[in-house]
């Protein structure tokens, strides 16, 4: 196997994202570099830019692939003068605590949960829909739904993300694996979503049935777990793709409904992307961002990094 083989089969190796800043701090030594997961950068770079136009953003893979990039970099004396900047979703993982440089960490779970909340849904209906909260009955009616929708949906939800949360807990607790690879979205036929209610169609054994190669995690803790979920945020803290969906869903159904049966909203919506029927997680990412939240950690994170001398 030669060179470019290797290169393009390791894509998302730390070592791959390392080079691309050593080579691009040759031509760029002014930039700020931003080393992202995934496809975070969807959601990072107009808000970086709010603070420079010089910039080169660097996607890295996973969370772990961003660490051990910033690691590589950081351990190097003749890569300290750079401005740097590295963005993690917090997850279900302890957090990474004080690092110099300092690394972003999602406030929430992750920037997902940064485009779920009751008043970015007001400026999705506001801004994309073009439903008015002054003149428009339809507003209100469709904040109230959704605001009653999302309570089922984290009801629906919570056994699920506690289970998982406590797989993460035992894992970096004993150093074991957890046994368990989960989708983007949540496992088929476990929960139903419609303008009329969310209903969960799932419970512990059937958690377990659909993943056999699970670590064990006693029921008892599992219940602690919930407990403390329910006395927090869940829209920040529960897996942020799964509320996500829940968002993309249910703006599907209400597009739809405004095209059928027109139970909720009285006439079609416009929307420049029709039905909604085909947008996707990483689509709604890009067509909502300017309507996310901006934690003002990061916007503090970013006037720091960028004012480095």
């Amino acid at each position: 196997m030669n060179y470019a083989e290797e290169l393009r089969q390791s894509r998302n190796k730390p070592q791959v994202a390392f080079t691309e800043f050593a080579n691009a701090t040759r031509k760029n030594s002014e930039n700020l570099f931003c080393f992202f997961e995934g496809k975070d950068n969807a959601y990072y770079v107009s808000r970086i830019k709010r603070f420079t136009e010089d910039y080169y953003p660097v996607r890295c893979g996973g969370k772990q692939s961003v660490l051990d990039v910033y690691s590589l970099i950081t351990g190097k004396e003749e890569y300290k003068k750079y401005k740097l900047g590295f963005f993690i979703d917090r997850d279900f993982d302890s957090s990474i605590g004080d690092k110099n440089p300092p690394i972003f960490e999602t406030p929430c779970y992750s920037i997902e949960n940064l485009y779920v909340s009751i008043s970015v849904f007001k400026e999705i209906l506001t801004n994309e829909f073009q439903i008015s909260e002054a003149s428009d009955s339809n507003f209100g009616k469709l904040v109230d739904l959704y605001e009653q929708r999302q309570k089922e949906f984290h009801h629906s939800v919570l056994l699920f993300n506690s289970w998982y949360s406590c797989l993460i807990e035992k894992k970096e607790n004993e150093k074991l694996k957890t046994g368990v690879t989960i989708d983007d979205k949540l496992p088929k036929n476990y929960v139903e979503i419609s303008l009329n209610e969310v209903k969960s169609n799932y419970d512990f054994q059937k958690i377990k049935e659909t993943f056999p190669n699970a670590i064990e995690v006693d029921y008892s803790i599992i219940e602690k777990k919930m407990e403390f979920f329910q006395s927090q945020q869940m829209h920040k803290v529960f897996r942020g793709k799964y509320e996500l969906e829940f968002l993309v869903k249910i703006i599907q159904e209400i597009l739809k409904d405004s095209r059928t049966e027109k139970k909720v909203v009285s006439s079609k919506i416009d929307f420049a992307f029709g039905d909604g029927s085909n947008i996707g997680q990483q689509q709604s990412l890009n067509i909502f961002e300017a309507y996310a939240e901006t934690p003002k950690s990061l916007l503090d994170y970013l006037k720091f990094i960028v004012e480095k001398e």
